[in-house]
């Protein structure tokens, strides 16, 4: 086989800008609506948007209406939605279903400032598929969920620091945005805009899947340690799965220095019945989560062994204070209830399934028309990138080239398939068929066909 071509400069880049500008020109000429919605954003909200990565170059299309698998904009124009509120609807667009569920729960009301019955239903049903989770607190996003995780970390423990993985995103909150876009070579973490100096101090990184640097610096630093927290499979760094070793080390080296050990598992909870944890048959002391155990809804949750959660029980002198005015809504509750239900161990096989079959299909199409593309994930989560082999880390993604990623970003959209802008990445939920497989699979086809052509 010839070796594939990888778009390190010259005339394959301009080649490729070239496609993209292009591809750029027939979006906008055929997304008025979108165009004038976008300028009417501009001038109450800041860039046009209250969510940074719904944004794109021209404009990001509006959505009007969805269902199943299918979403379609205020143009009229329609895609296979493989973006899917980033990975939170894992059933896609079930809009008339869930509505008619919680009808009866919206009549009764949707918001109260007391407890109810939905609460329960829905702590024991994940505390039923996460064998780790014995008690639990739910929040609003998960960005909610990790932040608490972290406070009850340091509750329990007495502790300060706390050590991430660089290229790992846990949210918005100081402690973790730390070293998610930038990384530095004396293991401490850069700050991200507008995140406090001080967090250099109390958030320290290690590298992905790099054993050997996570036993360093969680020995150096030992009892000061409070917890570690780690994506089991990297979502905005690359969708890079953990090695099985690596997971398995931080948790011998958790429990050797008197650390926890903290999943974020907001992403990754889809994968496996009871989480990826369940997959690499790991156990962490506390787990974030979030996205599809809300059912299309806001939410967020976090738990883990009894005696940690215990922190935050308000008969306790020196207590954790734990407040949000919807934690716990009875419609998210609701809405989180009926999505895990269906999310049953056959539909996880499946999506897991369909999702190595896209890897696959990804690897067999870039190799026919020598293109470097190679596509990363596991299950039912996957992101393309360029070279021909998956990433291991955060620093191997950042330095592929990314000409060829972004042109198929936009030859995907042409073709009706939308992706994650600026990542390329796709996650598949139970509404996609075989219809709709084997349409993503030609889209696939043509994004490698073009990209063949444009590079010659």
């Amino acid at each position: 086989m010839r070796q594939a071509r990888a778009t390190k400069g010259g005339s394959d880049v301009v080649a490729i800008q070239g496609l993209i500008e292009r591809l750029q020109r027939d979006y906008a000429a055929r997304r008025p609506r979108s165009r004038a919605l976008y300028s009417r954003a501009l001038e109450r909200l800041p860039g046009g948007n209250s969510r940074t990565q719904l944004y794109f170059y021209p404009f990001p299309f509006y959505a009007s209406n969805a269902s199943g698998a299918q979403l379609t904009d205020v143009d009229g124009l329609t895609y296979l939605d493989f973006v899917n509120n980033y990975t939170s609807l894992v059933h896609g667009h079930r809009g008339h279903d869930l509505a008619d569920m919680l009808a009866p729960h919206v009549s009764r009301g949707t918001a109260f400032g007391a407890p109810t019955e939905l609460e329960l239903d829905l702590a024991d049903e994940i505390c039923s598929r996460v064998t780790s989770v014995e008690q639990i607190r739910f929040a609003n996003s998960g960005t909610e969920a990790t932040l608490y995780a972290l406070q009850t970390a340091r509750a329990f423990t007495g502790r300060d620091i706390i050590v991430k993985v660089e290229g790992g995103y846990h949210g918005g909150h100081d402690s973790v945005q730390v070293s998610v876009r930038r990384w530095s070579n004396d293991g401490l973490g850069i700050p991200e805009v507008g995140v406090s100096s001080a967090m250099r101090r109390q958030t320290h990184v290690i590298p992905f899947n790099d054993v050997d640097a996570a036993s360093r610096k969680l020995r150096s630093l030992g009892n000061e340690v409070a917890a570690v927290i780690v994506e089991p499979v990297m979502g905005a760094a690359g969708a890079i799965p953990a090695t099985q070793a690596f997971l398995t080390e931080l948790r011998l080296l958790t429990e050797e220095v008197g650390a926890l050990l903290i999943f974020d598992e907001v992403l990754t909870l889809r994968l496996a019945y009871g989480g990826a944890q369940e997959l690499y048959n790991v156990q962490p002391d506390l787990t974030a989560m979030g996205k599809i155990i809300g059912g299309g809804f806001p939410i967020g949750a976090f738990g883990g062994r009894a005696e940690i959660m215990e922190v935050s029980d308000p008969r306790r002198a020196g207590m954790l204070s734990h407040s949000g005015t919807f934690n716990g809504n009875p419609i998210a509750m609701a809405a989180g209830l009926f999505a895990l239900h269906e999310l049953t161990r056959d539909r996880i096989v499946d999506i897991n399934a369909r999702g190595e079959r896209m890897r696959r299909h990804v690897s067999k199409a870039a190799a026919e028309a020598n293109v470097a593309i190679t596509a990363s994930g596991l299950g039912s989560l996957l992101q393309l990138h360029g070279g021909t082999e998956p990433p291991h880390d955060f620093r191997d993604a950042l330095s592929r080239p990314r000409e060829l990623v972004q042109a198929a970003f936009w030859i995907l959209l042409a073709e009706g398939v939308f992706t994650t802008p600026g990542r390329t990445s796709l996650n598949v939920s139970t509404a996609v068929g075989d219809v709709d497989q084997a349409r993503v699979h030609a889209a696939l086809e043509r994004v490698m066909e073009e990209l063949g052509s444009a590079v010659g």
